[in-house]
């Protein structure tokens, strides 16, 4: 079985991990970063930043402070500052982020939609422009090679 542990960082921050050959199947929850090299069939929600492993797969939805994608989510992903996809990402999905980074070979189906915070109450708020100011919206988008649809 994967190895499960949780460390304090000097700065008081929980790390927690899942180890590959691990699979979960539920929701998870932590107040601290999160790192998953294994599989999640679930909800995650995490207190700070998670990253998904390149071995790592989830089927179901993130949610975050922070995410760093090197695996597979099949699901939403929903981050209130930073979403990165690393060039080993595959996601099916629907994003909704403050900031995107997505790095060259990184495969994204599905939409994503940008937020900006409201610094009074902390939360996010879509961004409703005027219809003339609106870009077109792309239903689906992949940088690098095309995606299966095997799975």
């Amino acid at each position: 079985m994967g190895t499960k542990y949780n460390d304090e960082a000097p700065s008081g921050v929980l790390h927690n991990a899942l180890a590959f050959g691990t699979t979960v199947k539920g929701d998870v929850t932590t107040d601290g970063d999160f790192r998953l090299d294994g599989r999640i069939e679930g909800t995650i929600s995490c207190g700070g930043k998670i990253v998904i492993g390149p071995t790592a797969q989830v089927e179901g939805d993130i949610i975050s402070v922070n995410a760093e994608i090197l695996g597979t989510v099949v699901g939403s992903i929903t981050t209130s500052e930073v979403l990165v996809l690393k060039p080993t990402a595959v996601i099916k999905g629907i994003i909704t982020t403050q900031a995107l980074v997505v790095e060259p070979s990184a495969k994204f189906s599905g939409t994503c939609n940008m937020t900006l915070e409201d610094s009074e109450t902390n939360t996010m708020q879509h961004l409703d422009l005027p219809v003339e100011n609106k870009a077109p919206v792309i239903e689906s988008y992949t940088i690098g090679n095309e995606l299966n649809d095997e799975e």
